[in-house]
């Protein structure tokens, strides 16, 4: 009897995963993957022919916007497919639907990005230069899932897919543009902590790193707060 209850609460996991799979993935994802898959290969080819390879920081860049690439789609247009596909009201009538569907999607969403960014480091420490893939994936998904959370907060506030990613690729360049002169702040998205400045030393910079991954996860965390409680109005999705 207990293994009939488990096959079945197996069952249904599996089958909501590959439901849910479906919903986020849909449609565009397929490009979005393909071109961070693209991304990368060209890129560490070109770092490899034209750059010291030993040159930890220029890696952190390639994985860090493949990552971005990663999580895009599915964050920007999650909402928006629901709508599209005209299950948001049935959504609306599960009970805690905020934390049994959007919650467990996005958190689907970032673990899969994880593996596949594991995917990416672990080519690069055996074909480029050896390194800690592990640590490195954790340090690129800290901006990746603050921008991607970001994104999806944007989108239960917009609610249209497009509209949101206009929105997040102007916020990405305002962020890149700052990022040079933010080169040394601990309020730098993008703050590469593998590419210390000349004029700062180790330990510095060891701290300016820190502090900047909490800003971020602490960032995250606040932009997923905030789409849960826009979520819990429904009409405005209606």
């Amino acid at each position: 009897m207990k293994n009939n209850d488990l096959f079945s609460l197996f069952n249904l996991v599996y089958r909501m995963i590959n439901y849910n799979l479906r919903i986020i993935f849909a449609n565009k994802f397929t490009w979005f993957l393909a071109g961070s898959v693209l991304f990368y290969i060209g890129l560490s080819v070109i770092y490899v022919f034209s750059n010291d390879i030993s040159r930890m920081h220029d890696l952190y860049g390639v994985f860090i916007f493949s990552g971005i690439l990663l999580v895009f789609y599915p964050a920007v247009f999650g909402v928006q497919n629901d709508q599209d596909s005209r299950t948001i009201e049935i959504l609306f009538g599960i009970p805690n639907y905020r934390y049994k569907v959007w919650l467990v999607r996005i958190i689907m969403i970032f673990a899969i990005a994880f593996v596949i960014m594991l995917g990416f480091t672990f080519l690069s420490s055996v074909l480029i230069i050896k390194f800690s893939f592990v640590s490195v994936t954790a340090q690129v998904m800290i901006p990746v899932i603050f921008l991607g959370m970001m994104a999806f907060m944007l989108s239960t506030v917009i609610r249209n897919g497009n509209g949101t990613a206009v929105v997040m690729i102007i916020f990405g360049l305002f962020f890149l543009i700052l990022a040079e002169p933010l080169r040394k702040s601990q309020w730098n998205v993008f703050l590469n902590p593998y590419n210390t400045p000349y004029d700062v030393n180790e330990t510095t910079w060891a701290v300016i790193t820190l502090k900047n991954r909490i800003i971020l996860i602490t960032g995250t965390i606040l932009f997923l707060l905030a789409a849960l409680l826009n979520l819990q109005k429904r009409e405005k999705f209606m």
